[in-house]
């Protein structure tokens, strides 16, 4: 079951300049800042209520998320929505007709399962899925993130 609106995902050309703007703007700070695929992504997750925005800033080329940036700049490229059983929805939404980039989802930077939706079977927006662990959802309802000493 859909149990929440994870975080909203956002490229960015320069992850360092975002975050500065954003604790300038809206004195929001990171609370993890990761290399993602392999070192092909950096990734800054921003708390904020029961959620995150979580800026990324591609790295490989040949990325789609890559791809993304050079035909639309920066800014939202997918929502996340939270689930507690990712392969239950999946199956439900393909029967529904959405179409998903893989057959079974992966491993993200969060180090949960997640699959992203085709764009064109969900109305033009890319849905990624993730699963959330009881411990990430009762944290997220807790908002007890803290910042990330390094930034």
């Amino acid at each position: 079951m859909i149990t929440r609106i994870s975080h909203v995902g956002i490229v960015v050309a320069d992850l360092e300049n975002s975050l500065r703007l954003y604790e300038k703007l809206f004195h929001l700070r990171p609370s993890a800042i990761v290399d993602a695929l392999g070192g092909k992504v950096k990734a800054a997750f921003v708390p904020i209520g029961a959620g995150e925005i979580e800026l990324l800033q591609p790295l490989d080329p040949n990325l789609a998320l890559s791809q993304f940036f050079r035909d639309r700049g920066p800014g939202i490229h997918h929502i996340s929505l939270a689930t507690d059983d990712i392969e239950s929805e999946v199956d439900r939404l393909r029967k529904e007709g959405v179409i998903f980039d893989r057959e079974k989802p992966t491993v993200g930077a969060h180090g949960t399962k997640i699959i992203f939706t085709v764009p064109t079977s969900t109305d033009g927006v890319a849905i990624e899925l993730m699963e959330e662990r009881p411990a990430d959802k009762q944290s997220a309802l807790n908002d007890k993130t803290q910042p990330n000493p390094e930034y």
